[in-house]
């Protein structure tokens, strides 16, 4: 009996010492990092068949979200529709003092006395904060992507985008040129928008040859709000965020009716 338990004791202590001496021993869930994403076209913080504006239920949907760095669709800056008798809203910087987060807009058009784009609101510091134009038929309304690099705790970098597509033929330009910008970037890059296509036309087919989606499986759908029937709202990552992020989930945000999209958010990890 005392043989037997020696031999069985002999055998745990090589299994200990073998699984603990490996360099290739995986890095336990606990200790890796989370990133969360989140991509919301807010309607100017109005919400569907309303035209009440409301920017704390707008940031009221992106706290419970959790996110660390979100990409905003059709916001407002001083326009007359967004502010009132007293104040001109500049409504990227409001919800960044809502949520206590940095900031960034980047105008695509001029409108009603004031601007209308696209934002970055992050927890992190975001930094090289720039506006491209994207594509656009001559004649029509420009579309453009807020840009900017964000630093996390531990000193990692990567690039995240704002955008927000046409609603012609031109998207197809336009994806072609996200495609090219993370070519030229060789960093990694996110990108949240709304992309006014769904994951099996021409466009997403094209985006999907640079880019993965934070879809797992079947894109749940994102408007409209109530019974949505379509997805055209998505975060999008290039080969090199892949490398380092690992997605975890990705889905939308269903029962938020601060707009008349539904939000997207997705969670990474990494080490």
């Amino acid at each position: 009996m005392k043989n037997g338990l020696l031999v069985i004791s002999a055998l745990m202590f090589l299994v200990i010492t073998c699984c603990s001496s490996s360099g290739d021993a995986p890095e336990p869930e606990s200790q890796k990092k989370r990133l969360t994403l989140l991509t919301y076209n807010i309607r100017h913080g109005a919400p569907y068949n309303s035209d009440v504006i409301n920017l704390n239920n707008i940031a009221a949907v992106i706290k419970q979200s959790k996110a660390d760095v979100i990409a905003l669709q059709e916001v407002d800056v001083n326009t007359k529709r967004s502010s009132n008798p007293v104040d001109q809203i500049d409504q990227a910087k409001k919800l960044a003092e809502l949520l206590g987060m940095e900031y960034y807009f980047s105008k695509s058009i001029d409108y009603k006395e004031g601007a209308y784009g696209n934002a970055i609101l992050s927890k992190y510091p975001l930094s090289n904060k720039r506006r491209l134009d994207l594509p656009a038929i001559a004649g029509g309304e420009q579309r453009s992507i807020a840009l900017a690099t964000v630093t996390l705790p531990d000193g990692k970098t990567f690039e995240f985008g704002a955008s927000h597509f046409d609603l012609n033929t031109i998207r197809v330009a336009q994806a072609q040129f996200l495609n090219d910008l993370s070519g030229q970037l060789h960093k990694p890059l996110f990108i949240g928008g709304d992309f006014n296509a769904t994951p099996e036309s021409e466009e997403m087919t094209l985006l999907k040859k640079e880019f993965n989606f934070s879809c797992i499986g079947n894109c749940q759908f994102t408007i409209p709000v109530v019974k949505p029937t379509k997805a055209i709202d998505f975060i999008v990552y290039n080969p090199q965020a892949k490398q380092t992020y690992s997605l975890l989930s990705g889905v939308a945000m269903t029962g938020q009716y601060a707009s008349d999209h539904l939000p997207v958010v997705a969670i990474y990890q990494y080490d």
